[in-house]
């Protein structure tokens, strides 16, 4: 991709490819994935299931293990330091205090034999040098900034003793209490009902704001892409099909799949009739067809769509699409 604005980007991942190998097959989970995350922004990640968003975001961090996963070739570039080279030591280092994740699942992410302070304060002590007393203080703090009642007595309890809602307040307590550059949200909300979900999206909106952070937020949601991303990267089948700005991909999707997974949303206007569905299935990623991936699911496909893989374009400023036919129109025309 060209590089279409002015400061220099926080994260560039450049022509990524993480493949899964067995005895018999080759599955390309990412397949030469290009982006650019840039300071305080929010960068969305949609698709449906097996896209290869969250393992994009894993590769950042070096979090996909090695056998069977292999980075095949690609570059990770955060904050000038080139990810997929460096030592495991300096990698250390970053993750957690330069680069920090937020997974679905609080209740598998936190150790249910340890207190929360202990997990709090153990990330604190590794990457900002502090004692013990000095890191309890400031896992306090940082549970009473993502607004924890009696932070106090919370630092002492242990995971299951919180709501999902609270478990997952206390992860984003982690994830920021060494202010990192780079937050990773692997579908934080998930398994949230609606009102904790709006609470904790709210509350993530203000805490970017306030350490000025940026945030790569994966989600099959697209309500949610609509709240939080600045910038949208809809995947399919490993590969990037669109990226542009959020207001661009709901008003002006020029995608086929990215078309499909707006037009299934339901809205007021749909009480009573059938949902659009986009037909077929996902592809078999070890055995994907010929050409464009999306191509026999696509009702615009023609020929040329069976018989090459169309290139990322940008069709217009900062609006990329991998597709021959943007918007159903041939791009020779």
């Amino acid at each position: 991709m060209t590089e279409t604005k002015t400061n220099k980007p926080l994260l560039e991942v450049k022509n990524l490819k993480t493949y899964f190998h067995s005895h018999n097959a080759t599955v390309k989970a990412v397949d030469d994935v290009s982006f650019e995350v840039y300071q305080g922004e929010t960068l969305g990640i949609v698709g449906e299931s097996g896209c290869g968003k969250s393992i994009t975001c894993m590769s950042i961090g070096r979090l996909v293990e090695c056998p069977p996963g292999k980075y095949e070739g690609g570059e990770i570039i955060l904050d000038g330091e080139e990810i997929l080279t460096m030592p495991d030591a300096k990698l250390r280092e970053i993750r957690g205090n330069k680069l920090a994740y937020i997974f679905q699942e609080p209740m598998t992410s936190l150790n249910p034999v340890f207190k929360i302070g202990f997990q709090i304060e153990e990330v604190l002590m590794q990457h900002r040098g502090m004692s013990k007393e000095e890191a309890h203080k400031a896992a306090i703090q940082a549970l009473d900034r993502v607004r924890i009642p009696n932070p106090e007595r919370v630092v002492d309890d242990y995971p299951f003793a919180l709501s999902g809602g609270m478990r997952q307040r206390v992860m984003i307590a982690m994830a920021l209490a060494c202010s990192p550059k780079l937050l990773v949200a692997d579908e934080p909300t998930t398994a949230l009902d609606v009102t904790i979900q709006a609470q904790v999206l709210d509350l993530m909106n203000e805490l970017k704001k306030e350490i000025d952070t940026s945030i790569l937020f994966i989600t099959h949601d697209l309500s949610v892409i609509a709240e939080m991303a600045d910038r949208v990267m809809v995947m399919y089948a490993g590969k990037v099909v669109e990226l542009a700005d959020v207001n661009t991909i709901f008003e002006r999707p020029l995608h086929p799949y990215t078309r499909g997974l707006i037009e299934s949303r339901p809205d007021m206007s749909t009480s009573g009739t059938r949902l659009n569905v986009i037909p077929g299935n996902v592809p078999d990623l070890s055995d994907l067809p010929e050409g464009c991936s999306f191509g026999p699911r696509c009702a615009f496909c023609k020929e040329n769509c069976r018989a090459g893989v169309p290139e990322l374009v940008e069709v217009e400023p900062d609006h990329w699409v991998r597709c021959y036919r943007p918007g159903g129109v041939d791009l020779d025309n």
